[in-house]
């Protein structure tokens, strides 16, 4: 069955749309696949290029009002708001779970635990399954081979609980896409990803992309405070565009939490062939004040702890950029140990390619986490 670009779209908007990214199993062709569409990955699953992060989102309406304008990719997890979120994103989703492709994630730990986790996660999104659960916040090769994980996340698969496995990475990004290509057992990687990420990240991105795993972009728009000027698009658009045009990127997760931010971001689906060039890129480099993280880890490399100052900018940014106090105290009392050990440690040898006072930042944060 061959479909056009109305009968595609006017699936996801209306119900038959579940064929198309639940059960399509690599049937459907690249060439029949819809601009503002991509496979992700050996999962087969067709997914809007511009999906949803959930993790900022309170009012059901701003997801269903996504889904509307043609996301089919809806990413949240049981860490965000306490476990609230995902109850959020369930009830937005009730009568319309087949027609979007839901992600959601587990932290490593005790098999038990994760076990625990998974199980929340379904009963409060109010489903039988998930289609990917995501090993959370993997920095290393030994956490991508981790055979607790490995071992909860294949039983869930056999119980149907969980179509696919990915993992989500912040720091080492680099590493850890490698170790994911090597363990051969992950579906997805969600990676940190934007104008600013250092030349390496992109590169192992097509890489992974090309060993038949499914690429997911987020931390896309900058900090918050992109600075790409491109006639005809907002910054944001023009941010999130990039990403959608670097090779081996399937789907992009913007956080967006009102209806504005949905529409802003969505028309980024309908645009065509390249419309961020490298010169663009280099402007807003150029121009831009030095403080974004770009979560190149070469700070992890640098620090004689192997702590570095990934955790200490990625809580800062829900601070200052998210301006949003309260996921920024609850990543900051998950990553207590670091902003800890960064604020207090004597004679800092990390130099940070962008010209952050990462010591500084820590101080601040440990003030403010208490």
């Amino acid at each position: 069955m061959r479909l056009s670009r109305r009968e595609f779209i006017g699936g996801i908007a209306g119900g038959v749309s579940g064929a198309l990214f639940t059960s399509c199993g690599g049937r459907f062709a690249r060439a029949q696949v819809p601009e503002g569409y991509r496979v992700l990955g050996r999962t087969g699953a067709v997914v809007s290029v511009v999906g949803m992060g959930a993790m900022q989102c309170t009012d059901p309406d701003v997801i269903r009002h996504a889904v509307s304008l043609g996301i089919n990719y809806i990413d949240t997890a049981d860490c965000y708001m306490g476990g609230r979120n995902e109850k959020i994103v369930g009830r937005a989703l009730r009568g319309s779970r087949d027609r979007v492709f839901l992600a959601t994630k587990v932290h490593n730990g005790p098999e038990e635990r994760m076990v625990a986790s998974i199980e929340r996660s379904l009963s409060s999104l109010g489903v039988d399954h998930v289609d990917l659960m995501q090993l959370h916040g993997v920095s290393s090769r030994a956490q991508v081979f981790d055979e607790r994980a490995l071992n909860v996340l294949s039983r869930m698969k056999k119980e149907g609980k969980i179509r696919f496995a990915g993992v989500t990475t912040h720091t080492n990004q680099v590493g850890v896409l490698k170790a994911v290509r090597e363990s051969g057992f992950f579906d997805t990687v969600l990676v940190a990803f934007n104008y600013r990420s250092p030349a390496a990240v992109a590169v192992e991105i097509k890489r992974t992309a090309e060993a038949g795993m499914g690429i997911i972009g987020m931390k896309t728009q900058a900090g918050g405070q992109p600075g790409l000027e491109v006639p005809g698009l907002t910054p944001h658009q023009a941010a999130l565009r990039f990403v959608v045009e670097t090779p081996g990127i399937a789907t992009t997760i913007p956080g967006m939490y009102t209806k504005r931010m949905v529409e802003e971001n969505s028309a980024v689906m309908k645009m065509k062939g390249r419309v961020v060039s490298s010169l663009h890129v280099l402007l807003a480099r150029v121009a831009e004040e030095e403080g974004v993280c770009s979560f190149c880890s070469s700070c992890v490399r640098e620090c004689r702890f192997g702590a570095g100052g990934v955790d200490v900018n990625r809580v800062w940014l829900y601070l200052s950029s998210y301006r949003d106090p309260a996921l920024a105290r609850s990543e900051g009392i998950r990553a207590r140990d670091a902003v800890s050990l960064c604020a207090s440690c004597p004679g800092c040898t990390v130099s940070c390619r962008e010209g952050i006072d990462i010591a500084r930042r820590a101080a601040m944060l440990k003030k403010f986490i208490g």
